[in-house]
């Protein structure tokens, strides 16, 4: 008898990330220059930046896919990667430096591409496949989905304005929610500050073209007009979904509809009226999207927080209930109207179903990650066996109040905020007769006031609108509620950060339960990690185990481990304003109109080839030379007319009034005219590469229209503080200083017994810790400090600069970034002076980064700088650091003078 085959898990997010990873340059060369812009200015290494590492990798992969990969089905991305075909052609070249790493991983790909698993992997695909690309990013509850759907969102539009032409991006949205309490989350899409990630041009771009519809209530009819662009429609998924009829009409009926379609066949309000010729009964909301050009669907909680229902809801078409049966539809009504889907987005907490792996997932972020990288708590978990139900809750209570309490009189406040416990009851009459008695009985005997209890249980008799008005409010420093008794609410929309513990004791009617419950204490609070507290009877205690197990591949042990170095909020005070006399020259550029005559844009420094569009044909046996190569046209171009083309010019050629000078559009049409090209000619070119207008047409009008003047500005001597003045947290002459998180191992005091010798305060020489202690990002950096502090005796002064990243210093290094071409801060990690008062600026750097376009753009401008100011800038790979700094300055010298 045959073995029944296994199916095959594919973990293809993993090995589309590493791929990624080691092009990334390569890969972002093909990207728009506006994405380019978008993506440096959200990066999480800029400082102050707002977003999380894991929303900004998972919005980079969502671009990859996007102009890198144009949104490709990926069964067909699949079956080109195991293939070495298409965009992945680039994995059998060199690879960029620093991804020598990542051969291990092509190793377990050339294992993977074996017959026997490639096969039965690509069908998998193959029966999931759409009409339409569908992806799923599965991040963990509490990483920010919400934040990373607008940003994604505000990405396709902007990018849609700019090139309308570009079937790959997104002209309207849909954004559907699995429930009414993820629906009110959803808010957070129109009323988020969208200047926090986008720089603040574009932020009044989206505030000006974006238009909101939020289908709250069963009665709201949608308001879009067909055709219109930057929609963003927010609904639940039943009041957008389909259902079949399950009889005939009767023949009165069926008489009637025959007369009123025939009336209704040539009136545009027809959709209002709610019927429709098909076996599907549509809604209006369903008519009027498909109205809609270029639609973007994003499934917020694709899987209902975790379990089976994803399985279902997502890739059952068998159901007349199922999301996937009524987004096929959405997508085939769509292409009946010209328009289409341009991808299906599914945003999910985790990866998982049936302890399987969803192949469709792209980008995955989980749970154990995000409590290791402190954006959740901790958790502690303790099981009850053998007790009732009333020792279970004064328990519970009881160690709820020391944790937060203790023995004092007022419980500790959070952000402002109070402590909050949940208990979670399975019926109301459970709440009503067991829980709610034995919760008071114990707040009673802990000498807390049965005011700040609140029940909801959605049953308007018990629960009143000014109960919910106070559960709105929870998560605010005026509520005074803190011990929250609930039937329901254990799944996704509750965000209650001051919620830090839950307790449940009788089993659940769904297993799932138990691990939707636990996971609401998890959202972190504060700058330091706190912890969430999880009391459970033995018997769920087993069903979260097994949960776990079935959604996240981790245990209760897996759960509640410690993170073995936990960072520590520490005061940093300043024991010395440091000044550094540096030289600067600030240069000016002005700009000032000239007149025009007769001139040429297309000269001999225009190269067409740059922008010519062929394709080749090729022989495996000669695959580097095209037997056949022929001109093509671009689909993605955007089509410009004479008016068109003068509207966009003006966008980049009018300056303000304010400057003086002011060119209306028909300006700019009589400079147009005085050229010898004339319009016709330049409308062909720009209209076969909308590029040649950007590269070219715009900056040789430009010449014609201004002459700039470069000015070089004075050298002046100029005083840089390494550190600010801290800010005031009080009074007093401790109350003034930063606040930073450090871990023990990666933390040195200034009053430790080992480094006191050389601080501001002891007797001694002074050496260093302008600050009261020096927090590092990496061992290297930490090691070449104490190195050169204790071992050095040509060194002066050494101070850590490195840690002051986020405006508690002006010594930095303006550049410009390669791929952005915005202009950057970067943040040396080390000033040194010797005993002969010369100054080095020292940064210690990854080896694998030391190619990278960034860092050689820092390196440039760095030493730009310090050459100004008779400094010497000192480059130190990371497996170099443990060197006496002039030994490794005088080893380079000899090394350079070898090479040349």
């Amino acid at each position: 008898m045959a073995k029944k085959q296994k199916s095959v898990e594919v973990p293809f997010y993993k090995y589309l990330w590493n791929f990624y990873s080691a092009n990334k340059s390569m890969i972002k060369a093909e990207y728009k220059d506006l994405t380019k812009r978008i993506l440096s200015h959200a990066n999480p290494e800029n400082p102050g930046a707002f977003l999380r590492k894991p929303q900004y990798e998972a919005f980079e992969i969502y671009v990859f896919l996007k102009e890198y990969l144009n949104n490709p089905r990926l069964s067909d991305l699949f079956n080109d990667w195991c293939h070495d075909e298409g965009k992945f052609c680039l994995k059998d070249t060199t690879l960029e430096s620093g991804a020598q790493d990542l051969f291990a991983e092509e190793e377990a790909h050339r294992k993977l591409s074996d017959a026997a698993v490639i096969g039965p992997a690509i069908q998998q695909f193959e029966n999931l496949r759409q009409g339409y690309s569908n992806y799923i990013f599965s991040l963990t509850m509490g990483t920010g989905k919400t934040i990373l759907m607008a940003l994604c969102i505000f990405y396709e539009f902007l990018l849609a304005k700019k090139y309308p032409k570009d079937e790959r991006f997104c002209h309207n949205v849909l954004v559907l929610a699995p429930d009414t309490t993820v629906l009110q989350s959803l808010k957070e899409i129109q009323t988020f500050d969208k200047s926090k990630i986008f720089a603040p041009e574009y932020a009044n771009v989206l505030d000006s073209i974006l238009k909101f519809h939020f289908l709250e209530d069963d009665g709201i009819s949608l308001s879009t007009m067909d055709g219109s662009d930057f929609n963003v429609i927010i609904s639940t998924s039943q009041k957008i979904i389909l259902h079949k009829r399950h009889k005939d009409d009767s023949a009165s009926i069926q008489l009637f509809k025959d007369n009123w379609n025939a009336a209704m066949e040539n009136d545009p309000n027809a959709d209002l009226y709610q019927i429709d010729e098909t076996e599907l009964t549509a809604n209006q909301r369903y008519i009027k999207i498909t109205r809609l050009k270029q639609l973007g669907i994003y499934v917020d909680e694709a899987h209902h927080a975790f379990g089976k229902s994803l399985k279902s809801d997502m890739f059952d078409r068998s159901k007349e209930t199922s999301l996937r049966l009524t987004i096929d539809n959405l997508a085939k009504e769509l292409e009946r109207s010209g328009s289409k889907v341009v991808a299906c987005y599914n945003f999910t907490g985790t990866p998982y179903v049936d302890n399987q792996i969803m192949p469709e997932v792209v980008y995955e972020y989980g749970l154990r990650s995000a409590i290791d990288n402190r954006y959740l708590k901790e958790v502690e978990v303790k099981d009850f066996k053998n007790v009732k139900s009333g020792t279970f809750i004064q328990r519970t209570i009881d160690e709820f109040v020391e944790i937060h309490r203790g023995n004092k009189k007022h419980f500790k406040r959070y952000e402002g905020m109070l402590p909050k416990m949940a208990f979670f009851a399975n019926t109301v009459d459970e709440l009503t007769n067991e829980l709610k008695p034995a919760v008071e009985k114990a707040l009673i005997n802990n000498g807390i006031s049965l005011d700040s209890v609140l029940v909801n249980v959605g049953d308007e008799k018990i629960t009143k609108s000014d109960d919910l008005r106070e559960f709105r409010l929870l998560d605010t420093p005026t509520s005074e509620k803190q011990f929250i008794l609930l039937v329901g609410k254990g799944k996704e929309g509750w965000n209650c950060r001051s919620l830090f513990s839950v307790a449940l004791y009788r089993e659940p009617k769904s297993t799932i339960f138990v691990l939707q419950a636990t996971m609401r204490c998890l959202r972190s609070i504060t700058d330091m990690q706190q912890r969430g507290n999880v009391f459970l009877s033995a018997e769920n205690l087993e069903i979260l185990q097994k949960e776990l197990e079935s959604n996240f591949r981790m245990s209760v042990s897996d759960l509640t481990r410690k993170n073995a170095e936990p960072a520590k909020e520490r005061r940093i005070y300043v024991r010395k304003k440091v000044p550094v006399k540096m030289m600067e020259q600030i240069s000016r550029f002005k700009v000032e109109p000239k007149k025009v005559g007769t001139y040429t844009i297309f000269d001999e420094s225009f190269d067409f080839e740059k922008y010519r569009k062929t394709e080749g044909k090729h022989s495996l046996r000669n695959i580097d030379s095209a037997t056949i190569r022929k001109e093509i046209t671009s689909t993605v171009d955007r089509r410009f007319s004479p008016y068109s083309l003068i509207a966009e010019l003006s966008l980049y050629l009018t300056q303000h009034e304010k400057s003086g000078v002011l060119f209306a559009p028909s300006e700019i049409r009589e400079l147009i005219e005085k050229s010898t090209d004339g319009m016709d000619v330049i409308l062909e070119k720009v209209n076969y590469a909308n590029e040649i207008l950007y590269d070219f047409v715009i900056p040789k009008l430009f010449e014609q229209l201004y002459s700039v003047k470069y000015e070089p500005g004075e050298v002046r001597e100029v005083v840089k503080y390494i550190v600010k003045d801290p800010p005031q947290n009080g009074t007093g002459p401790e109350a003034a200083y930063y606040t930073m998180h450090f871990s023990d191992e990666m933390f040195i005091s200034d009053s430790s017994a080992k480094y006191c010798a050389f601080n501001q305060t002891e007797s001694g020489n002074k050496k260093s810790f302008d600050l009261s202690g020096y927090g590092f990002d990496s061992n290297s950096e930490k090691d070449f400090f104490i190195r050169n502090l204790v071992s050095n005796n040509e060194i002066k002064h050494i101070w850590f600069t490195g840690m002051l990243t986020n405006g508690q210093s002006n010594f930095y290094v303006h550049y410009i970034d390669p791929e952005s071409h915005s202009l950057r801060s970067y943040y040396p990690d080390f000033l040194v002076e010797d005993k002969d008062g010369k100054f080095y600026i020292v940064e210690i750097k990854g080896r694998h980064l030391m190619s990278a376009p960034s860092t050689q753009a820092k390196v440039e401008y760095a030493k730009q700088m310090a050459a100004l100011s008779k400094m010497e800038y000192v480059f130190i790979p990371d497996d170099l650091a443990d060197m006496i700094l002039q030994e490794f300055v005088r080893e380079s010298y000899i090394s350079n003078a070898v090479s040349m």
